[in-house]
């Protein structure tokens, strides 16, 4: 799995010894394709053959909260392939589209500060990495702008670009970055983080070392972007107590949402009390 989607790519990887390329932005059926394709599965698995579900639900759609819709039409932005993409979760979506929004305000001052000082190596990095979340979200006019940029900076060792197309490419840059912000800045600020603050009541059934080790592993799952991995401990805290079910459905819910940032924050939470709740070292 690579980010690298130009033309010749793929034949490099296989050359390489790979068995397959699937390039970024993923296509969620391209991707299980292609595992399936190479993965052979356990000969005591049963195999099971799934009913399809399909990518939208308008029965759950009535019930989701304002703040999880989505609106018909976002200019520079296709929705459905973005919605697909995310197997049709709106509101990790919509969240993800704020938080461009706000993330990524100075991106385009950062690219043309990169290619004044001619540091072309930090301004591929950052076209990069702009092409690649424009085309999770499906920001279909920026990844376009991008990967336009992307091709003259990429190749400056072997001929270094002009300045007048340097401009021009940056400027239809820049105007597809601001005109995304504009667009996903209509949806509204991001939510202010609602996170249950830990309570010393179930914390207080959890010996300390075993305490310490839970933030230890779902701090490391998150960081290795584990959700199987942190629904796993979820549980496994769940089937020890039933006090702990309200930290544990908070833990389940951010993994599900991809928010690993929120989830290491959880953990400070529960680290900053640790001292008024007698513990005398934070996990």
């Amino acid at each position: 799995m690579t980010a690298h989607a130009m033309a010749g790519d793929e034949d490099k990887s296989l050359q390489a010894g790979m068995n397959g390329h699937v390039a970024k932005p993923i296509d969620p059926n391209q991707l299980f394709a292609t595992l399936q394709k190479w993965i052979q599965p356990s000969k005591r698995r049963v195999q099971v053959q799934e009913p399809e579900v399909p990518v939208a639900r308008p029965e759950s759609d009535a019930a989701l909260p304002a703040e999880d819709e989505l609106p018909e039409f976002l200019p520079g932005f296709d929705l459905a392939g973005g919605l697909e993409r995310l197997m049709g979760n709106k509101r990790l979506y919509r969240k993800l589209l704020v938080d461009f929004g706000t993330k990524y305000i100075e991106t385009a001052s950062d690219i043309r500060e990169a290619l004044d000082a001619e540091d072309f190596e930090k301004a591929h990095s950052l076209v990069h990495n702009l092409k690649g979340l424009a085309g999770n979200l499906e920001a279909t006019d920026l990844q376009a702008a991008a990967v336009e940029m992307e091709k003259l900076v990429k190749g400056y060792q072997k001929e270094t670009p002009s300045d007048n197309l340097l401009d021009q490419k940056f400027m239809e840059l820049a105007k597809a970055i601001n005109q995304a912000l504009e667009a996903v800045q209509t949806l509204g600020l991001p939510d202010e983080e609602k996170i249950n603050e830990p309570s010393a009541d179930w914390l207080a059934e959890i010996p300390e070392e075993q305490l310490i080790e839970m933030a230890d592993r779902i701090k490391a799952a998150a960081d290795m972007g584990d959700v199987m991995k942190i629904q796993s401990i979820a549980e496994e805290l769940k089937s020890g107590s039933d006090a702990v079910a309200p930290f544990c459905d908070e833990l389940v819910r951010l993994a599900e949402d991809f928010d690993f940032d929120s989830i290491r924050k959880f953990m400070l939470k529960i680290s900053d009390h640790q001292q008024s709740w007698g513990y005398e070292d934070g996990p």
